[in-house]
This record gives structure tokens, sequence and C-alpha cells, in this order.
């Protein structure tokens, strides 16, 4: 399913955001509710774990 696209092993806000296409606004809205992809704090910096986020992808449109 990746399409040739390489996923760093951890993404930033900004980087999920790009991938699913909506604003970094709406990211931080959906970790903060405990919605969207799983996510974890080193210090004050938010991190999602890409092959998390690739199954989140997967079982999402599954569910839609």
């Amino acid at each position: 399913m990746n399409d040739g696209i390489t996923f760093p092993r951890l993404l930033t806000v900004k980087n999920v955001a790009e991938i699913l296409c909506v604003p970094v606004s709406t990211v931080h809205h959906w970790a903060i509710h405990g919605e969207g992809p799983p996510s974890f704090k080193i210090g004050k910096h938010r991190r999602f774990d890409a092959a998390a986020v690739l199954r989140w992808i997967e079982e999402t449109k599954r569910a839609a």
C-alpha cells in the first residue's frame, strides 16, 4: 500500500498532517482528544510511529 513512499521511523505532527492531507491543527486536536492515529510525546514533542499511522490509515479505510 505504501506506493513507493518510504516512511521514517518516527513522524512529526507536520509529517502526519501532510500524509493525511489535513491541517496541523486537526492532528493536534485528534491527539488531545484521543482520536486519529496513536501518538506519544518525547519531552514536549509529539511523535507518531510510522507503522502505527499506516495501520490506522488501513483500519480507517476498512471502516469507511
